[in-house]
């Protein structure tokens, strides 16, 4: 409960009035600031896209940026009260806040404050509940809880640096001894609190009177002592992790607010909490330039004692792949091969197959530059988590689809390359809703040997299994409106087997060396985990087909059935076992699988039962 306590404090503190006003500022000179999120260093930029996509689902809002949103956020925070940043999934929890939500699925902190009282007390009882017997509409609760909780506490991490009304000086002798510079728009924080020795000063002997026999310059300097001592109560444990404090040999990083009530004194970290300050308040001012030197000087200051780590050594890199969002492009020219390649396989029309594979190889160059990028990151193997074997089972899938199309020549391989590299990055988007895909690795998967051998070898059997899946869905649309005879179904039944295959032989390494690994690792190298269970129903399927196709069992249209079913095996290995909750493997698991991974299968087998009923219009092929 002590946690809700204090979100409702930050959140009520939240609600106080402000003074600064931000101004048209570029904030590009941001971007490049070092943070500490997560377990690593990571560039400011991310760190904004990470809580936008958090608090919204999306990377920009109205056509913002998410590091111009989450500058206004922490330095103007009053310009985004009423931008819809909150994503509520339950309608049910706006009813009980008293919004009326209407078709929409967004809301703004100043439609959503005026029932915090109440979310908190729903957050309170839905807390209580064990989390695997909470409903969907208490998991809500807490997550939207949790989100206006970091949206109030980033709203406040650099109210330090702001000109507040609890430090407004307004006796002239309290000014002189503290020595306190001219200022329009008044006193922060930080103003008073580095003169806080000043201040002390002023009120000794203080405690010895009663208040009417205190004068105005006591009684002022009382008000800052009793103001400074508030905010520090109040502002303690907020973010952003942005100053490095080195003792005993080891690394910390604190946000600023951290640093003051640590009361660290060393010249460079005092200077570097002043720097922030002018950030914000050139800021507010609309100062470019002096806004710009600024935050250099902040950052050149904090990676000159920062010391070295991947994080810091790769944050130019990180902003680069975050600037070029390879895997966007990716999509766009996946999406226009795959239109191109399925215009050519219907209509024969050859000069259509150039331009579906110059597109293909068009968005095979970012696509392979960002899972690059990412590697050189994290200085991991390709796969981390979910986001990135989504990632990389698009590439292999895309290679197989072109090494398709180079033997075949027919569209085939670039139908299959388009709309396999198409859907797989589409889910990998829905996957980096979810948190940081650059983000430290589990503990199971902390291996970069093992990473590199077994989860990159059942990822390439993955990518088999669902490349012959899609040949399998093209074999059965071209069946309905070709005869079985016709050269383009021999050609596309000989791909199924040939996918197929290499998915089998793949699928299958991949589980011995994940025994090797089980065997190193727990002392066993087959316990019926549900992972396990998963890649060997792969090698099982794979190997039923074939042993049916040999024995007349089935025919081609069959093998085209089996593979597409294939598809659902590899979904249930893929991504189904995480949904257990159990097992050794159970690393996975994501908020709000289950709806996507069931319609998706539902799709398949309506698919299998629609195509199957129009094929019987024309004869199998034996």
């Amino acid at each position: 409960m002590m946690p809700l306590l204090r979100s409702l404090l930050v959140l009520l503190c939240c609600l106080a009035p402000w003074v600064a006003r931000g101004q048209s500022v570029s904030v590009d000179s941001l971007a490049g600031l070092p943070v500490l999120e997560g377990g690593r260093v990571m560039p400011l930029d991310t760190y904004a896209r990470l809580k936008l996509l958090q608090f919204s689902g999306k990377s920009t809002i109205a056509g913002e940026s998410a590091l111009s949103w989450f500058a206004r956020l922490a330095f103007a925070p009053e310009t985004v009260e009423t931008q819809r940043v909150f994503m509520i999934n339950h309608p049910e929890v706006t009813e009980a806040l008293g919004i009326d939500p209407g078709e929409r699925r967004w809301f703004s902190f100043a439609e959503m404050h005026t029932g915090i009282g109440k979310l908190h007390e729903m957050a309170a009882k839905a807390f209580e509940i064990a989390d695997e017997e909470r409903s969907p509409v208490e998991k809500e609760i807490l997550r939207v809880y949790h989100n206006i909780t970091q949206y109030a506490e980033l709203s406040q991490a650099f109210l330090f640096a702001l000109p507040h009304r609890d430090f407004a000086v307004t006796n002239p002798v309290i000014n002189e001894k503290l020595g306190l510079p001219p200022a329009e728009q008044g006193y922060s924080f930080l103003d008073i609190f580095l003169r806080g020795f000043r201040l002390a000063e002023l009120m000794q002997g203080v405690e010895a009177l009663k208040m009417s026999e205190l004068d105005e310059v006591q009684r002022e300097a009382l008000r800052l002592s009793a103001a400074l001592f508030q905010w520090s109560q109040h502002h303690r444990a907020l973010p952003v992790a942005m100053i490095p404090l080195h003792g005993h040999g080891s690394e910390e990083w604190v946000s600023p607010w951290d640093v003051l009530a640590l009361g660290i004194n060393t010249p460079e970290v005092r200077q570097e909490v002043a720097h922030l300050q002018d950030v914000v308040r050139h800021y507010a001012a609309g100062q470019q330039l002096e806004f710009d030197l600024a935050a250099h000087t902040f950052e050149r200051s904090v990676l000159r004692r920062a010391h070295d780590s991947r994080g810091v050594r790769h944050l130019d890199l990180e902003l680069l792949y975050n600037q070029w969002d390879t895997f966007y492009r990716a999509k766009l020219f996946y999406g226009l091969a795959f239109l191109l390649g399925m215009v050519g396989i219907l209509t024969d029309w050859k000069g259509l197959r150039y331009l579906a594979v110059g597109s293909v190889l068009v968005a095979l160059l970012p696509h392979t530059l960002g899972i690059i990028w990412r590697m050189m990151i994290m200085g991991r193997p390709p796969m981390t988590n979910l986001y990135a074997t989504f990632l990389f089972v698009a590439w292999v899938t895309v290679v197989l689809g072109l090494c398709i199309e180079w033997f075949q020549r027919n569209n085939l391989g670039t139908i299959l390359a388009g709309i396999g590299g198409l859907i797989q990055l589409m889910v990998a988007a829905r996957f980096s809703s979810q948190g940081d895909t650059l983000g430290v690795v589990v503990a199971v998967l902390d291996s970069n040997f093992w990473l590199a051998t077994h989860v990159v070898t059942i990822t390439i059997g993955y990518a088999g299994c669902v490349a012959a899946g899609i040949a399998g869905h093209v074999y059965l649309i071209q069946n309905i409106f070709r005869p079985s005879e016709h050269p383009s179904l021999r050609a596309t039944t000989k791909a199924i087997y040939g996918l197929l295959a290499f998915g089998l032989i793949f699928s299958f390494l991949g589980t011995m060396l994940g025994g090797v690994w089980a065997d190193q690792s727990w002392g066993r190298f087959w316990g019926w985990d549900p992972k396990e269970n998963g890649a060997l129903l792969i090698v099982l399927w794979c190997s039923i087909l074939f042993h049916a196709r040999l024995a007349n069992l089935i025919g081609p249209r069959g093998m085209a059935h089996g593979s597409v079913f294939g598809v659902i095996i590899v979904i249930f290995a893929w991504l189904g076992v995480n949904l257990l909750g159990v097992g050794l493997h159970s690393y996975g698991f994501t908020s709000g699988l289950a709806r996507g991974m069931w319609i998706s299968i539902g799709f398949e087998l309506l698919f299998m039962a629609v195509t199957a009923l129009l094929a019987k219009r024309t004869p199998a092929l034996a």
